[in-house]
């Protein structure tokens, strides 16, 4: 009886062997061309106000992007979203938020020159600050250029307006040393907007210019008094690199009832920002900022930024004077410590940061 127990116990572990191998393999094929990146980052900053107000801030943010092939032509991509942010004055509470979950979530199409996505994605284009939506996307590539458009339904731009439709075309491409990129995006009944974008690059020198301009619906009940309300940004800018040294030098200035992004209030990537000081919301601003890094070695750089500007509209002055020192540890793994000064019409608001950023 006990040699048989034995036996049978020998044939059961061979049995789930087999078992385990071939649920390996399967395994082993369905992950087969799984691609995963992300990023963690942690950040602990201080924003001290002349006024008294201390607030400090702990945010940890964790991004997992997958692309899943589903056949030669189709991927399924998911962005799974993990972020924490607590903030306190001095030794009491204010609260924190909390947030988990898949962010993106779509269906890629590539034929040749055609991409299409569907799903839950970022909305295209420089006037949203990485806005999501659930709507689909179509680009197509000729060569030095490429044409797209996109439709969406259920987002949320111009200071959280929900339920607004977004529908946008783009065009972008080349000529020669110059880049261009063009976009017309309508939030429906809500606003209208385009952005225009040049860049051309000489030798160890970038110059470029960008403008973006928006236009109220006035049959929108918070805009149906307003009348030659305008709103946009211009920006131009130059930079360069010589040995050790890159600097920069940019200029904005906004429209005399506002800044020209879709999402009003948010620093999106057509609007204007060193840190604290920027064009997002600002009416009649003219300003510019000198911004110089150096490599000090591979893994050490040191970075001095200021800024000045004036919103002749409220009449205030803006100064931002910025230092940091960053060090990059390997490959994926970058930290950096960061003190601001900012001045509205002589009132101080001093901010610091201390950030580690890990990308795999």
């Amino acid at each position: 009886m006990k040699k048989f127990a034995k036996m049978s116990l020998a044939a059961a572990i061979a049995v789930g062997g087999l078992t385990s191998s071939a649920s390996a393999v399967d395994l082993e094929q369905a992950i087969k061309g799984v691609d995963i990146s992300g990023q963690v980052r942690y950040r602990m900053e201080d924003n001290a106000t002349a006024i008294g107000t201390d607030q400090e801030d702990q945010d940890v943010n964790i991004d997992i992007m997958v692309k899943v092939p589903v056949n030669d032509n189709v991927n399924f991509i998911a962005n799974l979203n993990i972020d924490n942010d607590d903030q306190g004055d001095a030794n009491v509470t204010l609260g924190g938020s909390s947030a988990f979950g898949l962010d993106q979530y779509y269906f890629q199409y590539i034929n040749g020159p055609v991409t299409v996505h569907l799903g839950s994605q970022e909305i295209p284009g420089r006037m949203t600050d990485g806005l999501i939506g659930q709507g689909i996307v179509g680009l197509y590539n000729a060569g030095a250029f490429t044409i797209g458009a996109a439709s969406f339904y259920n987002t949320e731009v111009t200071n959280n307006l929900v339920d607004a439709s977004v529908h946008s075309v783009i065009a972008m491409g080349s000529v020669g040393p110059v880049s261009l990129l063009a976009q017309y995006a309508v939030a429906e009944d809500v606003v209208a907007g385009y952005n225009l974008k040049a860049d051309a690059t000489f030798g160890p020198i970038t110059t470029g210019l960008e403008y973006t301009a928006k236009e109220l619906d006035d049959e929108h009940p918070s805009y149906s008094a307003l009348t030659d309300d305008e709103r946009s940004t211009f920006k131009a800018y130059v930079a360069g690199k010589m040995d050790i040294v890159s600097a920069s030098l940019a200029y904005v200035q906004t429209g005399d009832n506002g800044s020209g992004s879709l999402d009003e209030g948010v620093e999106t990537a057509s609007e204007f920002l060193l840190w604290q000081m920027g064009s997002a919301g600002v009416a009649e601003l003219n300003a510019w900022a000198l911004d110089v890094s150096v490599a000090v070695t591979d893994s050490v750089s040191v970075r001095a930024a200021y800024g000045d500007g004036e919103a002749t509209a409220a009449d205030v002055d803006v100064t931002e004077t910025l230092g940091q020192v960053s060090y990059k540890m390997s490959k994926n793994l970058n930290t950096y410590i960061r003190y601001s000064q900012y001045e509205l019409n002589g009132v101080e608001n001093d901010r610091g940061r201390v950030e580690v950023k890990y990308t795999f």
